[in-house]
């Protein structure tokens, strides 16, 4: 019988979370310290991520996949890396938000390409929602903010429809075209990809 992954290599990597979203506790306490946190949703190999960790070691990183196949190998390079202010956990990310993230906690939420579930009839499965971004805007410290990135040109038309079904009084929003928004230096490899295919790049910024 095959081991479960999650519990045979991975178990000597200290970089990977193994808390229940539910009972996750307070970010000082994952850390060891108060420092400002960023979150990505959808990290994947954490190409993104472990870059920022390693530019800015005053700042804490959690980097949140469902699929282990790829965030197997952010947990990795953080830990060849030695970073000690980068963290991923293999969990959901809506419970995660729900669960996992205190209120005014988060510095910046990063959500870049999210399954644009193309078909229709599975629409409902995407991930930005009126409601979804109410949940990011409470658990978002004062100032904080919420980077959003697709080359779907649908699913770009529905973040920003779910900007106004928020009804949040956002103090600032920012949109632009093949020219990301927040520090361009760190890209992801979706990022790489769809720009090198020549696709076009939708960017959103929601400021709290």
């Amino acid at each position: 019988m095959n081991q479960d992954p999650m519990t045979s290599e991975s178990k000597r990597v200290d970089t990977l979370l193994r808390y229940d979203p539910r009972s996750f506790p307070p970010f000082a306490d994952v850390f060891g310290n108060d420092h400002p946190v960023e979150i990505e949703i959808g990290c994947g190999k954490g190409k993104f991520l472990i870059a920022r960790a390693m530019q800015y070691p005053d700042v804490n990183f959690l980097g949140i996949d469902l699929v282990w196949k790829w965030m197997r190998y952010a947990v990795e390079r953080s830990q060849k890396r030695s970073l000690t202010n980068v963290k991923f956990i293999k969990t959901d990310a809506r419970e995660m938000v729900r669960y996992g993230a205190q209120s005014a906690t988060v510095s910046v939420f990063h959500i870049y390409f999210p399954d644009p579930w193309p078909k229709r009839r599975h629409h409902k499965r995407r991930l930005i929602t009126g409601a979804f971004l109410r949940e990011l805007h409470e658990r978002l410290a004062p100032g904080g903010l919420i980077e959003l990135a697709t080359d779907h040109i649908d699913y770009f038309r529905q973040m920003q429809a779910a900007v106004v079904h928020s009804g949040i009084s956002w103090s600032r929003i920012t949109e632009r075209l093949n020219n990301r928004l927040f520090e361009a230096e760190a890209e992801t490899n979706y990022e790489l990809k769809y720009s090198a295919a020549g696709r076009t790049l939708h960017y959103l910024e929601l400021c709290k």
